[in-house]
C-alpha cells in the first residue's frame, strides 16, 4: 500500500535515493507473522516525509562514504525512527499514524512492542553487516539515551501546567532533536571527520527542534484530516506544547479552567484566536535561522544549498 510522498517532488534525485533507502529497510524485516510484518511495511510505505534519512544523505555528500554505506546508515535511521514512533503510539493508546492504523490498535499493545523492539535488532543487524566502527555504534546508543531522557522528561511534566517553555525545550531537543542531529552527523563520524560531526550534530540539534515546534503549531493551525492523527491527543494526554505554553503566558486563569474543565474544543478556538500560534511559529523561526546561519559554515558543495532549502521548506509546511 505504498503512498507516494509529493513532498520530495521537487528533488527527483534526493527522492529515488529515498526509495532505494526505503528498499533496503524492508529487505530487513522478516517476521514470521506476516500479517505484522505487512503492518509495519504499511507503517514504512504511509507517507512520512523520511527527512532523518533525507538529512543523513545530504550530509554523507560532504565525505567520501560509499553509496551503499549511505544507504545502510540511512535505514538505519528511520527503522530507529519508525521503532520509537510503534513505542509511542502503544505508549499514547493512538489510533492512527500518518492515516493508518497504528500496530497496537490492528492488533494488540504487546505486538506492537515486539515489532517496535524487532526494529530496534535490524538497526544494529544492518549497522553490523557493513561493519561500521563499534565507537559509532556507541555515538547512537548514547543519541538514544538522550531521546529517552527527552520522553521521560515529557512523562515528568504530564498534567503540569507550571512546565516552562525551557522545560519544553529540554524535552524535545531529546525526543526529536537526538536524531536528526544523529542523522547529520553519522556520515561525518564514520568518517571520523570530527569538526564537520559537531558542525552537523549543531545543524540537526537546531532543525529538529524547529521541528518539532512546528508539529506542535501545526497540531492547532490544521485539521485531522491534514494531520493524520487526532488533533487534542498530546493535551488530552497531559502534554503542553508551545501553544498551549504560550497561551497560558497570554492569560493562564482563561487557559487554566478550560484545560481542567476538559473543554477542548474551547481550547482550540482559544489558541486559533490569541497570539500563542504566532510565537509558536516565531520559536520555530528562531532555531530554522540558527539553523541555517550553521549551514552557511559547512565545506563548499552542492548538497549546501540543498540543506538550507530543505530546511526552510521545513518551516513553512502545512503539514
Amino acid at each position: 500500500m505504498e503512498v507516494k510522498n509529493k513532498f520530495w517532488s521537487d528533488d527527483p534525485v534526493l527522492e529515488k535515493e529515498l526509495d532505494q533507502v526505503a528498499l533496503l529497510m524492508k529487505k530487513q524485516i522478516k517476521i514470521q507473522n506476516k500479517d505484522i510484518q505487512q503492518a509495519i511495511f504499511d507503517l514504512l510505505d504511509a507517507g512520512g516525509k523520511r527527512l532523518r534519512p533525507a538529512y543523513l544523505l545530504l550530509f554523507a555528500g560532504f565525505t567520501s562514504l560509499k553509496k551503499e554505506e549511505t544507504y545502510a546508515l540511512a535505514a538505519s535511521i528511520e527503522l530507529l525512527h519508525t521503532a520509537t514512533l510503534i513505542h509511542d503510539d502503544v505508549i499514547d493508546h493512538a489510533d492512527t499514524r500518518r492515516g493508518v492504523k497504528t500496530l497496537s490498535t490492528k492488533y494488540s499493545p504487546e505486538i506492537a512492542v515486539y515489532g517496535g523492539d524487532y526494529l530496534f535488532v535490524a538497526v544494529f543487524k544492518l549497522l553490523a553487516q557493513h561493519t561500521f566502527d563499534t565507537s559509532n555504534l556507541v555515538k547512537h546508543i548514547d543519541a538514544m539515551e538522550r531521546l529517552l531522557g527527552g520522553e521521560l522528561g515529557q512523562l515528568d511534566h504530564h498534567f503540569d501546567l507550571n512546565q516552562s517553555m525551557a522545560d519544553y525545550l529540554k524535552n524535545i531537543s531529546g525526543k526529536t532533536g537526538e536524531l536528526f542531529a544523529l542523522s547529520a552527523c553519522a556520515a561525518p563520524l564514520v568518517q571520523k571527520e570530527n569538526r564537520l560531526a559537531s558542525l552537523a550534530n549543531k545543524i540537526g540539534m537546531a532543525i529538529g527542534i524547529a521541528f518539532q515546534i512546528m508539529d506542535d503549531y501545526l497540531d492547532y493551525a490544521s485539521d485531522e484530516a491534514t494531520l493524520g492523527k487526532p488533533v487534542f491527543e498530546d493535551v488530552k494526554q497531559g502534554i503542553y506544547s508551545a501553544p498551549v505554553l504560550f497561551a497560558l503566558e497570554e492569560n493562564r486563569p482563561v487557559v487554566e479552567q478550560l484545560i481542567l474543565n476538559e473543554q477542548y474544543d474551547a481550547l482550540y478556538h482559544w489558541i486559533k484566536n490569541s497570539h500563542a500560534l504566532e510565537s509558536t511559529k516565531n520559536l520555530a523561526r528562531t532555531y530554522t535561522n540558527t539553523a541555517l546561519d550553521l549551514i552557511e559554515k559547512l565545506p563548499d558543495h552542492k548538497n549546501k544549498k540543498s540543506i538550507a532549502q530543505l530546511t526552510y521548506k521545513l518551516l513553512e509546511r502545512t503539514l
